[in-house]
């Protein structure tokens, strides 16, 4: 019967592009383009700077490596995954739902590798990020799923990243179903993520996509030249990844249903740039706006919370974007002001906008112990003249449930490339990413995206 991991090599070896169904692979392009938007749009941040510097000082720059994406310059894969990876996770606008951010481990990984084995194609890249996003989703569902893991302190895109990266790469590179367990046994012998940034607003967020990516790829390159990794890395009883970062949740339903379905169908597309958890009440917030939109009559806006929603967001002035975009009281405060929670309104002049300080003042988060896991926050406007409105939406636009659509997301990333690259690029790598499985189009890509901004 074999171990978990060397069950789930052996359903990765034997996955073909052939075989895949057309709505998961169209989506796996969407989600890859998206992905672009997201981290090409990042050109001009301070993470982007320190990650590249850094990279730099750790890596030599190569005539002939991995694409450092929108520098112009190459170096190791694994320093070029790394750097990927915290741009592509940098402004909060990756895709969701997943490991959580599975588009910012996975991609940045496969791209890298791809400088090491010339005749990688588009299709091959795809199945890379099916069997990426299946185990990476995998891992955090039986880990008891995203508010279960981030409870007990974990950055569930460090914890199971590892496993989603190691896994795209080692079908990247084409490895056997041994070759692919030991892979993930290493990667997951060494990965992490601790949520002590939300504090301080630090950049360690992004640095865990980053390196989960690096982990990935590194693993997946030392299992190729024959390096083991422990075959019982699920579910050993002691120094197993469940016993350890998942005490209580056994490791046996990590493959129940296995190829009876994808898990790349779950993952999400962000519409506002803010953390996921505060989606729904950006979408309940912009409802009641369009009702009574008149927010210097608001006396006061109540949002029912479970405790761990007033852990993770509960944060109140925020002074740095990533502080902005995990506040719900910020985030609900300029969504009512401006009636958008784009990438503008989570930096200045928003960040200290009188208008928006005044409602962000008025907001109460209340705090609720007999809620359930799911539960999405409920908000309720009070206005001067004794008015109420009340709204709770149970899936926020982007969700599997409630998808943007490929205009949507289409939209987004040119709304994001095109400020970057310019309008006749930004056009070809679309049409270029989504055409992905024609001869060439995977380096054309490649290309593209290492040209310098």
């Amino acid at each position: 019967m074999g171990t978990l991991s060397q069950r789930f090599a052996e359903f990765s070896e034997g996955l073909r592009y052939p075989d895949l169904p057309g709505d998961v692979t169209a989506y796996a392009k969407l989600l890859m383009l998206d992905l672009f938007g997201a981290a090409l749009a990042a050109r001009d941040t301070p993470e982007r700077s320190a990650a590249l510097a850094g990279c730099k000082a750790l890596a030599p720059i190569l005539d002939d490596g991995a694409a450092l994406w929108g520098t112009g310059l190459r170096t190791t894969p694994g320093a070029a995954a790394l750097f990927n990876g915290i741009l592509a996770h940098t402004l909060e606008l990756d895709d969701f739902n997943g490991v959580d951010h599975s588009g910012a481990v996975v991609v940045p990984a496969l791209l890298a590798a791809a400088a090491t084995r010339p005749d990688m194609d588009g299709e091959r890249a795809i199945e890379g990020m099916v069997v990426g996003y299946e185990i990476g989703r995998r891992v955090l569902e039986a880990a008891g799923g995203y508010r279960q893991h981030n409870s007990t302190g974990w950055h569930t895109t460090g914890t199971c990243g590892s496993f989603a990266a190691a896994a795209a790469t080692a079908k990247a590179l084409k490895l056997d179903a041994g070759a692919t367990a030991n892979a993930l046994g290493l990667a997951g012998s060494f990965t992490g993520g601790l949520w002590a940034f939300i504090a301080d607003g630090s950049m360690s967020k992004r640095y865990h996509a980053g390196r989960a990516a690096e982990t990935g790829i590194v693993a997946a390159t030392l299992a190729s030249n024959g390096l083991t990794g422990p075959a019982e890395i699920f579910e050993a009883s002691w120094g197993g990844y469940f016993s350890t970062y998942a005490p209580g949740f056994p490791a046996e339903p990590l493959l129940d249903g296995l190829g009876e379905g994808f898990r790349l169908s779950k993952a999400g597309v962000k519409p506002y740039a803010c953390c996921r958890g505060i989606h729904s009440s950006v979408d309940a917030i912009l409802e009641l706006r369009t009702q009574r939109g008149d927010p210097d009559r608001l006396s006061a806006v109540e949002i029912v919370c479970t405790p761990g929603q007033i852990a993770q967001l509960g944060r109140v002035r925020p002074s740095t974007r990533l502080q902005a975009q995990f506040s719900l009281s910020y985030s609900v405060a300029v969504a009512m002001v401006t009636g958008k929670a784009t990438l503008a309104e989570f930096v200045e002049p928003w960040l200290s906008d009188a208008a928006v300080e005044e409602v962000e003042r008025k907001v109460r988060l209340i705090e609720a112990t007999d809620l359930p896991l799911g539960w999405e926050p409920r908000l309720t406007l009070r206005f001067a003249d004794g008015h109420t409105s009340t709204a709770q939406v149970a899936e926020a636009r982007g969700g599997p449930s409630n998808p943007l659509s490929e205009t949507e997301i289409r939209e987004k990333y040119r709304g994001l490339a095109e400020p970057v690259l310019g309008t006749d690029t930004a056009r070809t790598l679309e049409e270029t990413v989504m055409s992905l499985e024609k001869p060439g189009n995977l380096g054309r890509t490649i290309a593209l995206l290492g040209r310098a901004t």
